[in-house]
C-alpha cells in the first residue's frame, strides 16, 4: 500500500508567501523614532550610540528612511539615507561629518558593520524577497509561539556577497507573520550571528502594522552583542525633504 506523503508547501504553506507577508506586516507607511543602539564585546566594553530616525513609503513601494545619530560626540552628526526598494538593489548613503562629505555604500559594503556593531548594513533594510530562493524546514514553537522555520539563501554569488552569508534560517510567527529570529551561516555551514527581535510595537492597529522595537544581534565568532532598541516610536506625517542627500548633510 502506497503511502501519500504531504509536505508543508503541498498543504498549501508557500514560503515566498510567507516571506512576502513577513516584510509587509512590518513595513509602516510613515513614522519617527527615537533609539537607541548598545555595543558590547566579551570584556564587557560597552559603546552607547543614540540616533533618530525617520521612515517614509513612497508610492512606488520605496521606503525611504533616514538615520541621524545625535551622541556621544565622536559620532554626533553622522547619518545615514537608505532608499529601500521593492524590485531592485537598494541605495544607500553615509554621511560623514568630520570629512564634511557623502559617499554610496557600494553592493560589497552592504555586508560590512552597521556603525561598528553586529548588525550589518544590509539589516537595516528589508532583504529584497526576489534576491533568495525558500524552503520551509518545519514548525517549531519559540518562547512559546508557534513558528514556521524558513530557510533563505540567495539565489547568485553576486547576492551572497552583497549580504555576506550563505543562508539564514528564520522562525515566522504562524499568528502574525512577524519574524521572532534569524540565524545565519557562513560558506563554510558554521552559524555566525543571531538576531533576535524580543519584542514589537503595534504601531497602526487598523492596519496590522508593527515595528521592531528591540532586536539584539549576536556575533557567535567574537562573542560581541549589540542591542538596538526604539525608546520613541510614533506614526507621523515626516517631511519628503527628509529623504534627501542635501538634507543628510545638514
Amino acid at each position: 500500500m502506497a503511502v501519500l506523503i504531504l509536505t508543508l508547501p503541498l498543504l498549501g504553506q508557500d514560503p515566498l508567501e510567507i516571506m512576502k507577508k513577513s516584510r509587509d506586516v512590518v513595513k509602516v507607511s510613515s513614522f519617527e523614532a527615537l533609539s537607541t543602539l548598545t555595543i558590547s564585546d566579551r570584556r564587557g566594553n560597552t559603546r552607547i550610540r543614540k540616533n533618530t530616525m525617520a521612515s517614509k513609503v513612497f508610492e512606488d513601494g520605496t521606503e525611504k528612511r533616514i538615520i541621524k545619530f545625535i551622541d556621544p560626540p565622536e559620532v554626533k552628526g553622522t547619518g545615514i539615507l537608505i532608499y529601500d526598494r521593492e524590485d531592485k538593489s537598494d541605495d544607500m548613503w553615509i554621511y560623514l561629518p568630520a570629512l564634511r562629505k557623502t559617499r554610496r555604500i557600494v553592493s560589497s559594503e552592504k555586508s560590512g558593520s552597521f556603525m561598528g556593531s553586529e548588525f550589518s548594513n544590509a539589516d537595516m533594510t528589508a532583504p529584497g524577497i526576489d534576491d533568495f530562493s525558500y524552503e520551509i524546514l518545519g514548525s517549531e514553537k519559540l518562547d512559546g509561539i508557534e513558528c514556521w522555520k524558513i530557510s533563505s539563501s540567495p539565489t547568485d554569488m553576486d547576492l551572497e556577497d552583497e549580504y555576506g552569508y550563505s543562508k539564514s534560517i528564520s522562525w515566522v510567527g504562524k499568528n502574525d507573520y512577524l519574524v521572532r529570529k534569524s540565524d545565519y551561516y557562513n560558506f563554510s555551514g558554521e552559524l555566525v550571528k543571531t538576531i533576535d527581535n524580543l519584542d514589537y510595537k503595534l504601531l497602526d492597529p487598523k492596519a496590522g502594522k508593527y515595528m521592531i522595537s528591540e532586536r539584539v544581534a549576536e556575533n557567535h565568532m567574537n562573542g560581541r552583542v549589540s542591542i538596538m532598541k526604539m525608546e520613541k516610536v510614533q506614526i507621523a506625517e515626516t517631511n519628503d525633504e527628509y529623504f534627501s542627500v542635501a538634507y543628510l548633510e545638514k
